[in-house]
Protein backbone atom coordinates (compact mmCIF):
# COMPACT_ATOMS: atom_id res chain seq x y z
CA UNK A 1 0.00 0.00 0.00
CA UNK A 2 1.16 3.57 -0.56
CA UNK A 3 1.20 5.77 2.18
CA UNK A 4 0.50 9.08 1.90
CA UNK A 5 1.17 12.11 3.90
CA UNK A 6 -2.25 13.30 5.19
CA UNK A 7 -1.16 16.41 7.89
CA UNK A 8 -4.93 17.12 7.45
CA UNK A 9 -6.03 14.46 9.00
CA UNK A 10 -3.31 14.05 11.85
CA UNK A 11 -4.39 17.28 13.02
CA UNK A 12 -7.77 16.77 12.88
CA UNK A 13 -7.30 13.96 15.14
CA UNK A 14 -5.08 15.42 17.33
CA UNK A 15 -7.24 18.50 17.89
CA UNK A 16 -10.43 16.19 18.37
CA UNK A 17 -8.71 13.95 20.68
CA UNK A 18 -7.23 17.15 22.87
CA UNK A 19 -11.42 18.41 22.79
CA UNK A 20 -13.16 15.50 23.77
CA UNK A 21 -10.94 14.63 26.50
CA UNK A 22 -11.33 18.27 27.74
CA UNK A 23 -15.15 18.22 27.26
CA UNK A 24 -15.13 14.17 28.69
CA UNK A 25 -13.21 15.46 31.89
CA UNK A 26 -15.46 18.31 32.43
CA UNK A 27 -18.46 16.62 32.70
CA UNK A 28 -16.99 13.91 34.50
CA UNK A 29 -16.29 16.07 36.87
CA UNK A 30 -19.79 17.67 37.03
CA UNK A 31 -20.42 14.38 39.11
CA UNK A 32 -20.29 14.74 42.90
CA UNK A 33 -18.37 11.62 43.48
CA UNK A 34 -15.46 12.30 40.55
CA UNK A 35 -15.42 16.50 42.12
CA UNK A 36 -14.69 15.09 45.38
CA UNK A 37 -12.22 13.19 44.15
CA UNK A 38 -10.87 15.87 42.06
CA UNK A 39 -9.95 18.32 45.22
CA UNK A 40 -8.80 15.19 46.61
CA UNK A 41 -6.06 14.82 44.36
CA UNK A 42 -5.71 18.13 44.14
CA UNK A 43 -5.27 18.86 47.87
CA UNK A 44 -2.28 16.01 48.10
CA UNK A 45 -0.94 17.37 44.89
CA UNK A 46 0.22 21.07 46.13
CA UNK A 47 2.96 19.78 48.60
CA UNK A 48 4.52 17.35 45.78
CA UNK A 49 4.35 20.35 42.76
CA UNK A 50 5.89 22.29 45.61
CA UNK A 51 8.53 20.24 46.08
CA UNK A 52 11.99 21.54 44.86
CA UNK A 53 12.99 17.96 43.92
CA UNK A 54 9.77 17.05 41.92
CA UNK A 55 8.28 19.95 40.46
CA UNK A 56 11.33 20.54 37.95
CA UNK A 57 11.06 16.73 37.14
CA UNK A 58 7.63 17.38 36.70
CA UNK A 59 7.64 20.80 34.62
CA UNK A 60 9.89 19.05 32.13
CA UNK A 61 8.36 16.08 31.56
CA UNK A 62 5.29 17.96 30.39
CA UNK A 63 7.28 20.06 27.99
CA UNK A 64 9.14 16.79 26.80
CA UNK A 65 5.38 15.01 26.44
CA UNK A 66 3.86 17.73 24.63
CA UNK A 67 6.78 18.11 22.10
CA UNK A 68 7.22 14.36 21.54
CA UNK A 69 3.29 14.24 20.58
CA UNK A 70 3.75 17.11 18.66
CA UNK A 71 6.35 16.03 16.66
CA UNK A 72 4.49 12.38 16.32
CA UNK A 73 1.69 14.06 14.84
CA UNK A 74 3.58 16.28 12.38
CA UNK A 75 6.57 13.58 11.21
CA UNK A 76 4.87 9.97 11.90
CA UNK A 77 1.16 10.03 11.91
CA UNK A 78 0.44 11.81 8.76
CA UNK A 79 1.18 8.35 6.97
CA UNK A 80 -0.94 6.17 9.12
CA UNK A 81 -4.42 8.06 9.06
CA UNK A 82 -7.05 8.65 7.08
CA UNK A 83 -10.37 10.26 6.52
CA UNK A 84 -11.39 7.34 5.32
CA UNK A 85 -14.87 6.17 6.92
CA UNK A 86 -15.37 2.97 8.35
CA UNK A 87 -17.86 1.04 10.68
CA UNK A 88 -18.11 1.76 13.87
CA UNK A 89 -17.05 -2.24 14.41
CA UNK A 90 -13.84 -1.48 12.49
CA UNK A 91 -12.81 1.43 14.15
CA UNK A 92 -13.12 -0.67 17.55
CA UNK A 93 -11.56 -3.24 15.96
CA UNK A 94 -8.36 -1.54 15.15
CA UNK A 95 -8.06 0.56 18.48
CA UNK A 96 -8.36 -3.06 20.37
CA UNK A 97 -5.66 -4.21 18.24
CA UNK A 98 -3.48 -0.81 18.78
CA UNK A 99 -3.67 -0.26 22.22
CA UNK A 100 -2.86 -4.01 22.93
CA UNK A 101 -0.17 -4.59 20.83
CA UNK A 102 1.24 -0.90 22.58
CA UNK A 103 0.38 -2.77 26.40
CA UNK A 104 1.90 -5.59 25.54
CA UNK A 105 5.74 -3.98 24.67
CA UNK A 106 4.98 -1.93 27.15
CA UNK A 107 4.30 -4.62 29.72
CA UNK A 108 7.43 -6.29 28.75
CA UNK A 109 9.36 -2.41 28.78
CA UNK A 110 8.43 -1.95 31.87
CA UNK A 111 8.67 -5.51 33.18
CA UNK A 112 12.56 -6.15 31.83
CA UNK A 113 14.25 -3.28 31.45
CA UNK A 114 12.81 -0.30 33.52
CA UNK A 115 12.45 -3.20 36.66
CA UNK A 116 15.76 -5.05 35.12
CA UNK A 117 19.49 -4.06 36.25
CA UNK A 118 21.38 -0.53 35.58
CA UNK A 119 20.44 2.68 33.69
CA UNK A 120 17.16 2.15 33.07
CA UNK A 121 15.97 0.71 36.80
CA UNK A 122 17.59 4.48 38.25
CA UNK A 123 15.75 6.07 35.08
CA UNK A 124 12.63 4.34 36.60
CA UNK A 125 12.91 5.01 40.57
CA UNK A 126 12.06 8.66 39.40
CA UNK A 127 8.68 7.10 39.01
CA UNK A 128 8.71 4.85 42.29
CA UNK A 129 9.32 8.15 44.42
CA UNK A 130 5.78 8.39 44.41
CA UNK A 131 4.98 5.56 46.72
CA UNK A 132 0.95 6.00 47.71
CA UNK A 133 0.26 7.94 43.41
CA UNK A 134 -1.86 10.51 43.00
CA UNK A 135 -2.80 12.36 39.78
CA UNK A 136 -0.15 14.70 39.65
CA UNK A 137 2.49 11.58 40.13
CA UNK A 138 1.59 10.45 36.24
CA UNK A 139 4.02 13.15 35.48
CA UNK A 140 6.66 12.23 37.92
CA UNK A 141 8.54 10.60 34.92
CA UNK A 142 12.33 10.56 33.93
CA UNK A 143 12.68 11.76 30.40
CA UNK A 144 13.87 8.87 28.87
CA UNK A 145 10.79 7.20 30.31
CA UNK A 146 8.70 9.54 28.64
CA UNK A 147 10.30 9.44 25.69
CA UNK A 148 9.78 5.65 25.54
CA UNK A 149 6.29 5.13 26.69
CA UNK A 150 4.96 7.82 24.29
CA UNK A 151 7.42 5.94 21.57
CA UNK A 152 5.70 2.75 22.03
CA UNK A 153 2.33 4.24 21.58
CA UNK A 154 2.82 6.06 18.35
CA UNK A 155 5.26 2.82 16.93
CA UNK A 156 2.57 0.55 18.01
CA UNK A 157 0.42 2.83 15.35
CA UNK A 158 2.81 2.50 12.63
CA UNK A 159 3.77 -0.69 13.24
CA UNK A 160 0.76 -2.33 12.93
CA UNK A 161 0.21 0.08 9.96
CA UNK A 162 3.36 -1.43 8.26
CA UNK A 163 2.21 -5.00 9.33
CA UNK A 164 -1.45 -4.46 7.99
CA UNK A 165 -0.84 -2.44 4.84
CA UNK A 166 -3.26 0.36 5.80
CA UNK A 167 -3.91 3.44 7.58
CA UNK A 168 -6.43 3.88 10.12
CA UNK A 169 -9.46 6.57 10.00
CA UNK A 170 -9.09 9.35 12.06
CA UNK A 171 -11.53 7.96 14.79
CA UNK A 172 -9.30 5.07 15.40
CA UNK A 173 -6.57 7.63 16.29
CA UNK A 174 -8.55 9.33 18.59
CA UNK A 175 -10.00 6.44 20.46
CA UNK A 176 -6.45 5.52 21.06
CA UNK A 177 -5.36 8.67 22.14
CA UNK A 178 -8.02 9.17 24.77
CA UNK A 179 -7.69 5.87 26.10
CA UNK A 180 -4.23 5.37 25.99
CA UNK A 181 -3.57 9.22 27.95
CA UNK A 182 -6.62 9.13 30.16
CA UNK A 183 -5.91 5.29 31.38
CA UNK A 184 -2.19 6.90 32.36
CA UNK A 185 -3.50 9.46 34.16
CA UNK A 186 -6.78 7.39 35.54
CA UNK A 187 -4.06 4.21 37.05
CA UNK A 188 -2.31 6.95 39.45
CA UNK A 189 -5.34 9.06 40.37
CA UNK A 190 -6.15 8.42 44.61
CA UNK A 191 -9.53 7.53 44.89
CA UNK A 192 -12.26 6.70 47.52
CA UNK A 193 -15.39 5.30 45.59
CA UNK A 194 -16.17 2.21 46.63
CA UNK A 195 -19.89 2.29 45.46
CA UNK A 196 -21.41 1.05 42.12
CA UNK A 197 -20.48 2.43 39.38
CA UNK A 198 -16.93 4.03 40.78
CA UNK A 199 -15.75 1.01 42.49
CA UNK A 200 -14.00 -0.32 39.50
CA UNK A 201 -12.51 2.73 38.63
CA UNK A 202 -11.00 2.78 42.27
CA UNK A 203 -9.95 -1.04 41.76
CA UNK A 204 -8.11 -0.23 38.74
CA UNK A 205 -6.30 2.79 40.28
CA UNK A 206 -5.22 0.50 43.55
CA UNK A 207 -3.94 -1.86 41.27
CA UNK A 208 -1.45 0.38 39.99
CA UNK A 209 -1.40 1.37 43.71
CA UNK A 210 0.02 -1.77 44.49
CA UNK A 211 2.52 -1.47 41.78
CA UNK A 212 4.02 1.96 43.41
CA UNK A 213 4.73 0.17 47.22
CA UNK A 214 8.44 -0.55 45.80
CA UNK A 215 10.28 -1.66 43.06
CA UNK A 216 9.64 -5.56 43.59
CA UNK A 217 5.97 -5.73 42.62
CA UNK A 218 3.83 -6.57 39.76
CA UNK A 219 1.38 -5.00 37.54
CA UNK A 220 3.33 -3.46 34.81
CA UNK A 221 0.58 -2.97 32.15
CA UNK A 222 -1.02 0.20 31.93
CA UNK A 223 -3.75 -0.34 29.51
CA UNK A 224 -5.34 -4.02 31.25
CA UNK A 225 -4.14 -6.49 33.75
CA UNK A 226 -4.15 -9.22 30.77
CA UNK A 227 -0.49 -9.13 30.31
CA UNK A 228 0.30 -9.37 33.85
CA UNK A 229 -2.21 -12.10 34.23
CA UNK A 230 -0.78 -14.41 31.64
CA UNK A 231 2.77 -13.33 33.19
CA UNK A 232 1.76 -13.99 36.27
CA UNK A 233 3.00 -10.82 37.70
CA UNK A 234 -0.81 -9.83 38.50
CA UNK A 235 -0.49 -8.23 42.04
CA UNK A 236 -3.76 -8.29 43.93
CA UNK A 237 -1.82 -6.55 47.24
CA UNK A 238 -1.76 -8.06 50.56
CA UNK A 239 -4.25 -5.58 51.29
CA UNK A 240 -4.77 -1.80 49.99
CA UNK A 241 -1.84 -0.17 49.89
CA UNK A 242 -3.72 3.05 50.91
CA UNK A 243 -5.55 3.56 54.12
CA UNK A 244 -9.42 4.81 52.62
CA UNK A 245 -11.60 5.94 55.86
CA UNK A 246 -14.38 7.37 55.08
CA UNK A 247 -14.95 5.46 51.56
CA UNK A 248 -18.14 5.85 49.54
Amino acid sequence: MNFTYDWQASLTALVLAIVIASIGRKLAFMVPAFKQTLDENREANRPKFNNERFKPVILKNQKIGLMLNLAFFVILIPFFTTFRTESVLTTLWHSFLILMVYDFFYYLTHRFLFHGKGYFRRVHAVHHQARRPTSVDAQLVHPTETVIGIGLYFVSIAGLGLLMGQTFSVATIVLTLVVYTQLNQLNHVHMQLKRFPYKTLTWVADMHANHHIDMYRGNYATITLLFDWLGRTFDKGAESPVKRPNAQ
